[in-house]
């Protein structure tokens, strides 16, 4: 080594040591919800009307840790809702989820964890499986992927996903299940605007009774184009094999069995069956202009279901915002879903229905104030038999934050 490059040397080691270690930044955001409201239908009853009058509270905690490398967050959420009228009862809901974030010069970590109890009847909007939210629920899950840039254009992601859910004993037709699932994707930047993609996964759904097992297979290609800074589409198609062993009778039930309709009571056959067909994913994003932005999606897709069966679901999704001032917002959202029950011999059609319209002000830069409206439809049939449910609602939410906390370590 000549003496020129043992200076340069030390010198690069010096000023390595002389550089201050960056500590990494800690923050915390509590906040509290107090919401007031009026439901036609909760629950979306399908044999009866319950008209209540709703008031919720809600505390949450979002904790995170951010260093150079990486991210970490903790959000938990804790939810008390009263129900008064035709039903007078106390509902809660509780959540805690971490996400944990790792980039390097080639590769990227991803992991999420999530545990939830929720004992209400509200269903999600757009959820396929009907059993969600009808009554005590708890579930676990975990997901991580792995990103590795093998050049400046082309990069692989992995990926590993496990969820676990339990229904109450005296939610009829719920069936206790765990799901586990794995991907592997590559994706190449044509572009600065657009990209193509290739993936494939599998899905194996088991009932922890042992009863009933579906594994399912998809293979999938599509691409993405950013059209301007404001407007972007994406597609994908591909297609999807499902085989189902059923090893015991197991009663397929829905939303409407609870509410006695009369003639749904399916059985998958034991044996085994196999199904495939296509499925896809399309979505268009962009502003109308400088103050409305408009989305559409459209995807066919397998779930994993409460019912006992993997889920086949079709859904619409469309949402116009809007911003009339700095301080006052709106959203207007719309939903179809359609679902069906893979490897069912004679299962029940349901369909689900979403129009929601949500205003908000910022009062300050601490206190929000919203105010929406929803409808809801539920439909199902079989063998003749037909339910349909309806339910509106309306709700006033008050919403403080505390100011931000933060502190480097």
């Amino acid at each position: 080594m000549t003496p020129r490059s043992r200076a340069a040397t030390l010198a690069a080691v010096c000023a390595l040591a002389a550089a201050p270690a960056r500590a990494a930044l800690w923050t915390a955001e509590p906040s509290v919800e107090l919401a007031c409201g009026a439901n036609d239908n909760y629950g979306l009853a399908f044999d009866r009307r319950n008209r209540v009058a709703t008031m919720a509270v809600t505390g949450s905690l979002l904790g995170t840790r951010a260093t150079e490398a990486g991210a970490t967050s903790l959000d938990a959420k804790l939810v008390g809702l009263a129900l008064r009228g035709d039903l007078h009862q106390n509902e809660w809901q509780d959540s805690v989820t971490l996400d944990h974030k790792f980039a390097g010069p080639l590769d990227s970590f991803e992991f999420s964890g999530a545990t939830a109890r929720d004992d209400t009847r509200q269903i999600p909007g757009g959820s396929v499986d009907l059993l969600t939210a009808r009554g005590l629920q708890r579930s676990n899950q975990a997901t991580g992927d792995w990103t590795r840039a093998l050049s400046e254009r082309l990069s692989v992601v992995t990926g590993l996903g496990y969820q676990r859910t339990r229904y109450s004993a005296g939610l009829a037709g719920a069936h206790d299940y765990r799901n586990a699932s794995g991907s592997a994707s590559l994706r190449w930047l044509a572009d600065e605007r657009s990209s193509v993609n290739a993936s494939a996964s599998h899905q194996d759904y088991r009932t922890l009774d042992g009863g009933v097992r579906s594994q399912t297979d998809s293979l999938t290609f599509g691409g993405s184009r950013a059209f301007s800074e404001t407007q972007s589409a994406s597609l994908s198609l591909g297609a999807y094999r499902s085989r189902t062993t059923v090893k015991q009778a197991v009663l397929v039930c829905s939303l409407s069995c609870q509410e006695g309709l009369a003639g749904v009571s399916v059985l998958l056959e034991t044996g085994r069956s196999a199904r495939w067909g296509l499925q896809y994913n399309a979505g268009y994003g962009g502003a109308l202009t400088e103050t409305t932005k408009l989305a559409v999606s459209a995807a066919r897709q397998q779930d994993p279901s409460g019912a006992g069966a993997t889920v086949r679901s079709d859904t619409l999704r469309a949402s116009l915002d809007h911003a009339f001032s700095e301080t006052l917002s709106s959203s207007l959202n719309w939903t179809l879903s359609r679902a069906a029950y893979l490897g069912v011999q004679s299962g029940p059609s349901s369909q689900l229905q979403g129009l929601g319209l949500l205003l908000a002000k910022n009062l300050s830069p601490r206190w929000t104030l919203r105010a929406n409206a929803d409808w809801r439809r539920s439909a199902e049939s079989l063998s003749g038999a037909h339910a349909d449910a309806h339910a509106s609602s309306v709700a006033i939410t008050l919403r403080y934050e505390w100011q931000r906390l933060e502190a480097h370590r």
